[in-house]
């Protein structure tokens, strides 16, 4: 299959697909494992050895069911940071509307357009390129062009100087907001980790192996449910390690009610 060549690949297709996928993977190698090692290892010399199997593969399970609790935690907490920096950069771009409203006519205009453009160019050139795997710097023109605005202006009165010093600090967190957002984009689990989970979760399912059970589909039947567990917890943390990849990235909806707005 395709999406093995590379872990990022499994984006390009349906979550359900991918964990259907997984599912049946999981299962058929279970029932393979088990099948093979009743002609290796007869039933009753694993039944013999039960009570040192179990008591192994309890430690195993536990150290495989922390590790793989620890890599979920990770992607959940990359997931709510993800969301977190694109909510801030959203109101960081009101913020940089509203410090505008006191400014002359000329430049408050000029700001509206930027502010628009740069809208525009996260919603439909970034966000589809972030949903790719791919991080772009499109929207670094907007923010320089709304920064050499704001130094520009002149002026007139202590509100305009007031709200061109708001100006500078709004444009100044949009543009670290965009960074923290470019940087969760960017920031994925790595390789090795993916290698170790399912290496992991390999070497239980061949440990369960050496349990034996005197009912050949009793034993078939466990090792399926042990190998769907460890599935679906997969399938969690496929979802949320990559936040603006796959069927449930965050969304454009801060933007675009940022862009609605500006448009009233």
């Amino acid at each position: 299959m395709n999406m093995f060549m590379h872990p990022s690949m499994v984006y390009e297709y349906p979550l359900w697909h991918v964990g259907l996928l997984l599912a049946f993977c999981a299962v058929l190698g279970t029932t393979l494992l088990e099948l093979a090692a009743r002609r290796v290892l007869p039933v009753d010399f694993r039944r013999r050895h039960n009570d040192v199997a179990a008591a192994i593969l309890a430690i195993i399970g536990v150290t495989y069911a922390v590790l793989i609790a620890f890599v979920a935690s990770l992607a959940w907490d990359g997931y709510n940071r993800a969301k977190a920096s694109s909510s801030q950069e959203a109101v960081a771009i009101v913020d940089v509307q509203q410090a505008a409203t006191g400014l002359d006519r000329a430049s408050q205009a000029a700001i509206y357009a930027q502010l628009s453009g740069y809208l525009q160019t996260v919603i439909g050139t970034e966000w589809p390129a972030q949903a790719r795997g791919h991080v772009v710097m499109a929207g670094e023109g907007p923010i320089s062009t709304m920064y050499a605005i704001a130094t520009h202006v002149s002026p007139a009165t202590a509100t305009e100087t007031n709200s061109q010093a708001q100006l500078m600090q709004a444009v100044a967190k949009l543009n670290d907001a965009r960074s923290d957002r470019l940087l969760s984009a960017e920031n994925t689990i790595p390789g090795i980790v993916w290698f170790v989970v399912c290496a992991g979760g390999a070497l239980t399912l061949i440990f369960c192996t050496f349990l034996g059970a005197p009912s050949l589909w009793l034993q078939l039947t466990m090792g399926a449910f042990l190998a769907l567990s460890g599935v679906l917890v997969l399938i969690l943390i496929i979802a949320l390690s990559n936040p603006f990849r796959g069927d449930f990235r965050v969304s454009t909806a801060p933007y675009e009610r940022a862009l609605a707005r500006l448009a009233q």
